[in-house]
């Protein structure tokens, strides 16, 4: 089911026991030279598309947010960005809608690693507020982290931004859009003993709040040179999978 393509009668005859509600949340900002700066709303769309047309029966699938919380991108600029109240407030107030309408499980599908902390503000927030309801969150490569592991081929850093994961989704989805001669490695390095030492798919023990133009000139964090469309189209397929199956869990919630 397409939220933005039905009617609100239609909208009211949602089988609520048996659905989740999809909000993909993605950003607008820089991802360096090779890669427009709609990078997370447009793999977080057609991933969220995919999981609708998947189980169009058991997933109304709303508008993506395509605003974030970027402020960390704006010293680069090409970059729009809420601040955490303002982007917590709207993640509260279109789940409070989707609530009104009676839904009873709600999925916030997040593209964008800016996005973390203020959805898990927002789902507490809810949680205090709508006790009927659940409210969860994910980012598509923590789901499908094993998968991205097996099919990466850079090591340690080479996944971050505008990276060889982010890349290659967008070489299959999009190829036409990347500018391929600009395609460029970036990114400072951390000691192997820093407890700071971090990437995408691996946190870091301690925290620490820096702008990207503190770890990168061009605007990239990773090895995105070893990208390819084919690798895209094999990861695009096994995050797939497992957003299928993370939404049939969610589904399975508080039913007999």
């Amino acid at each position: 089911m397409i939220y933005r393509r039905m009617t609100w009668q239609e909208l009211g005859d949602v089988d609520w026991a048996h659905t989740v509600a999809l909000v993909p949340t993605g950003a607008m900002e820089q991802h360096g030279p090779h890669l427009p700066v709609d990078t997370d709303t447009l793999i977080v769309t057609r991933l969220a598309e995919e999981a609708e047309q998947r189980s169009p029966e058991r997933v109304l699938l709303t508008p993506t947010v395509w605003l974030g919380h970027s402020p960390h991108h704006l010293s680069f600029g090409g970059t729009l960005s809420l601040f955490h109240p303002s982007y917590i407030q709207m993640l509260i107030g279109i789940c409070r809608s989707l609530v009104g309408m009676g839904a009873r499980r709600i999925c916030l599908l997040n593209g964008h690693g800016g996005n973390r902390a203020p959805l898990a503000i927002a789902l507490q927030e809810l949680k205090n507020e709508c006790r009927d309801t659940l409210v969860v969150s994910a980012e598509y490569w923590g789901l499908a982290s094993a998968a991205i592991n097996a099919a990466r081929e850079s090591g340690f850093g080479g996944l971050g931004h505008a990276c060889e994961l982010e890349t290659s989704l967008y070489l299959y989805l999009n190829e036409p859009e990347v500018r391929k001669d600009r395609i460029c490695d970036d990114g400072a390095g951390w000691p192997d003993d820093s407890f700071f030492r971090s990437e995408m798919m691996h946190g870091s023990a301690a925290s620490r709040v820096m702008n990207f133009d503190e770890l990168t000139r061009s605007g990239v964090y990773g090895r995105p040179t070893l990208a390819t469309a084919r690798k895209g189209e094999t990861l695009f397929t096994a995050i797939s999978d497992r957003i299928e199956r993370f939404l049939q869990e969610v589904n399975a919630i508080g039913t007999e």
